[in-house]
């Protein structure tokens, strides 16, 4: 069984967080990669909330975590997620 992956990020008011991978891939349809991650909280209905993020990484060194806006790109994460939640049956 692996181990969560942790990762420590910080949310757009600079609160640091740690947050579990969920997943890290690359869409072949713009070469960009995206993050699925949890806080491994539920929402009222008992689901874990997830978070998807585009994964830029900037001249500087760092990595910053940018929030997706083109419905074609959440049609193929909602694929990615439709996966994951397959193979984790």
């Amino acid at each position: 069984m692996e181990k969560d992956i942790k990762i420590k990020i910080f949310d757009e008011n600079g609160v640091e967080k740690e947050v579990v991978v969920v997943a890290y891939f690359t869409l072949t349809m713009n070469n960009k990669d995206y993050l699925i991650y949890t806080e491994n909280k539920t929402d009222t209905n008992g689901n874990v909330e997830i978070y998807t993020s585009e994964v830029v990484n900037k001249e500087d060194g760092t990595t910053e975590l940018l929030g997706i806006d083109d419905d074609n790109v959440w049609e193929e994460i909602k694929k990615v997620m439709v996966e994951i939640a397959k193979d984790g049956e």
